[in-house]
């Protein structure tokens, strides 16, 4: 169900706000970018162009349904072409003058060494002028202790509307736990969903865990250093009042 409407959930949140400028800026000008872990396709329209090559890749296969469903035909965003594959050892025959990694992609991989290996498969694909982008999470943020009274206060619901199917109701969504493993290493969200009807009945209820790497400025800069690549910049937010993000740039040393 989260897979189904992962662009309501995981698209509107205010930690995004400036996101779709800030790569449209990123990519000006290039010829070819690649999306590691793009998921839906939700940044497609901010990273595609016409005549540029955008390819995006990801490990799910219902979520590359979904973006090719999204955007198969729409030529303002150049030639989209979409595979599976995983970012510890994904390889195409081509380097890429812009690469990124949006959303926490690079939190998702939990080994030490499959991010060293992502890494240097970026480090490979990059052109000698390129850059990469890596969206991560506040590795701060991620460590604090979160009280009980926060984690129930992190509820919400999306009211639904399909024309097609005749269906009206609500997605509602609840974080039921935030906690730290592995040796303060990995962060652990806990959320609810429930699809319901207008009347309010319960259709279909589900649970997940999103595991996030918890990894600092220092952690990119040394598997950056790993794979000849380094820091170019750094910021804590797609706008200047958020500082709950950690987005570098990075490029061959």
């Amino acid at each position: 169900m989260r897979v189904g409407f992962y662009d309501l959930l995981f698209g509107r949140a205010s930690n995004l706000i400036g996101e779709a400028e800030f790569y449209r800026d990123f990519t000006a000008g290039t010829r070819s970018v690649l999306e590691a872990a793009c998921g839906s396709g939700r940044l497609f329209p901010a990273l595609g162009a016409p005549g540029r090559l955008l390819v995006g890749f990801d490990a799910s296969v219902e979520l590359l349904q979904q973006a090719q469903t999204h955007y198969d035909g729409n030529t303002h965003l150049g030639q989209p072409l979409l595979c599976a594959q995983r970012m510890e050892d994904f390889a195409f025959g081509c380097r890429f003058q812009r690469i990124v990694v949006g959303y926490y992609g690079l939190s998702y991989v939990l080994d030490p060494d499959g991010r060293r290996s992502f890494l240097q498969r970026i480090a490979d694909h990059l052109t000698p002028d390129g850059q990469a982008v890596l969206h991560l999470p506040d590795a701060d943020l991620l460590r604090r202790p979160v009280p009980q009274a926060e984690i129930d206060a992190q509820r919400g619901s999306l009211v639904l509307k399909k024309e097609a199917s005749g269906f009206s109701g609500r997605l509602a969504y609840q974080t039921t736990e935030n906690r730290v493993v592995e040796n303060g290493s990995v962060h652990i969200t806990a959320l609810a969903f429930s699809l319901l009807d207008e009347s309010g009945a319960v259709l279909r209820e589900e649970e997940a865990a999103m595991h996030y790497a918890i990894l600092d400025r220092q952690d990119i800069v040394s598997l950056a250093a790993s794979a000849g690549l380094r820091l170019t910049d750094c910021r804590r937010g797609f706008a200047d009042d958020i500082e709950s993000e950690l987005i570098v740039t990075l490029a061959h040393v």
